[in-house]
């Protein structure tokens, strides 16, 4: 059980930062750890609006695809362990399952395996393993097994499937037993449809007339070792720690975890079940969690032991757990993200930004002018609000981690937007089409 550390100079700054999530309806709960010492934790927001419940840090919250780093530590460790071998065809365990022969597991680990999504059932349907992997075999595969990176849900159900082979466990058994038990982690874990879970936070959505609602009925069983834990924040930010920092073989298996893939001479965007990345120009770990009524995001910033947890239970938040997350490591490893004074623009400033733009890779931002307010869209991405501020800056509405600078000509004609990742001073320029 993590112990509590003193108050961090820079918690008027999260608390600030949770504030602007409202407080009369779904919330989140916020948990930083110093080693193993809990040195911030909050929550805002109720964990049943119906009931008038409040959220605290000790709520409990599906965590959706955080279960894949737990997966990945199972499989891993069962490879320390002198189990199974990563590199081999998942045909050793799984000998009938489609391009078994060819599908190694590092592969399903890394998502290069080509194991597709595009199958369907009812959400409501409680799939067992078998049903589960005769669901997945029947989709055509994405691309050749390491060939291309495409992030695949059913490839962590089939890792869950291995698990099971191996261990003769069911694959959360498999997984308490081989990481939450040895990383002492007990409010993490599994609970079927039927279970009674004290604690658990009631999951929330917006409904097509933009009210909260309860979201679609599904069955907790069908994501499976991809997505179908549940957890407070606490064991959430005490994961990726305990991974890094717990005696032998734990800080190899989470070298391996937090290294990034490849594809020949492309480096990928994912680990083994982890996000290796940057924030504010430190290295970080981290991964995202969704599932129906719920969001949550993890960062673990290695070089400080500094670990940050935000579970929310609505999957459209007023502030995305992902946003909340970084911009609170931010703080606590003093590389803030800046900040800006919003600002109402006039109706014909508003219009003198909406275009196209190039980025560079062959895409481009869009900008439109809808009810008054900038929206901006990349190829193939989600349409998103931005928050017009002083000094023609734009940014995403309830995030804060990346930011526009609008570039004008001497005439104050648009020339461009100059696009600041991550927050950063250095920008990527973007030329009016």
């Amino acid at each position: 059980m993590a112990v509590t550390a003193p108050k961090p100079a820079w918690r008027a700054q999260a608390d600030a930062l949770l504030a602007a999530i409202p407080n009369d309806g779904p919330g989140a709960a916020v948990v930083v750890t110093q080693g193993s010492a809990v040195t911030y934790e909050a929550s805002r927001g109720f964990a049943s609006v119906e009931l008038g419940a409040a959220l605290s840090p000790a709520t409990q919250f599906r965590i959706g695809s955080i279960t894949k780093t737990v997966t990945a530590a199972a499989i891993l460790r069962l490879a320390a362990d002198g189990r199974l071998d990563i590199d081999k065809p998942i045909a050793t365990w799984l000998p009938t399952f489609p391009n078994a022969t060819a599908i190694t597991v590092r592969e399903l680990l890394n998502h290069t395996s080509g194991v597709s999504d595009e199958w369907e059932a009812p959400l409501t349907d409680v799939l067992d393993t078998p049903a589960r992997l005769a669901l997945i075999g029947k989709a055509k595969p994405g691309f050749a097994p390491g060939t291309d990176w495409s992030y695949s849900n059913s490839g962590y159900m089939v890792l869950g499937a291995i698990l099971e082979k191996i261990t003769g466990k069911p694959w959360d058994e498999a997984e308490r037993a081989l990481v939450l038990q040895p990383l002492g982690i007990p409010t993490m874990g599994y609970h079927g449809d039927t279970a009674v879970i004290p604690g658990l936070a009631a999951g929330y959505t917006v409904g097509a007339d933009g009210k909260l609602a309860r979201p679609v009925l599904y069955s907790i069983a069908g994501p499976g070792a991809a997505g179908s834990l549940t957890a407070d924040a606490r064991a959430v930010a005490l994961l990726p720690h305990q991974l890094a920092t717990a005696a032998a073989p734990w800080p190899s298996v989470f070298k391996a975890m937090a290294t990034p893939a490849r594809v020949g001479d492309t480096m990928l965007p994912y680990g083994l079940g982890t996000v290796p990345g940057t924030l504010r120009g430190t290295p970080v770990v981290e991964h995202s969690g969704g599932i129906e009524g719920f969001t949550a995001h993890y960062v673990y910033i290695p070089g400080k032991d500094t670990s940050v947890a935000v579970l929310e239970n609505s999957d459209a938040p007023a502030v995305p757990a992902r946003a909340l997350a970084r911009r609170i490591a931010a703080l606590a490893i003093g590389k803030p993200y800046p900040t800006f004074t919003p600002a109402t623009w006039s109706s014909t400033a508003l219009a003198s930004v909406a275009g196209s733009y190039d980025i560079g890779d062959g895409s481009q931002h869009v900008i439109t002018v809808q009810g008054g307010t900038l929206r901006i869209r990349r190829s193939g991405g989600p349409t998103k609000g931005l928050v017009t501020a002083q000094g023609d800056i734009l940014y995403y509405a309830g995030d804060g981690t990346d930011f526009i600078h609008v570039a004008r000509d001497a005439n104050g004609a648009v020339v461009a937007i100059e696009f600041h990742a991550d927050g950063a001073e250095a920008s990527r320029r973007e030329k009016r089409r």
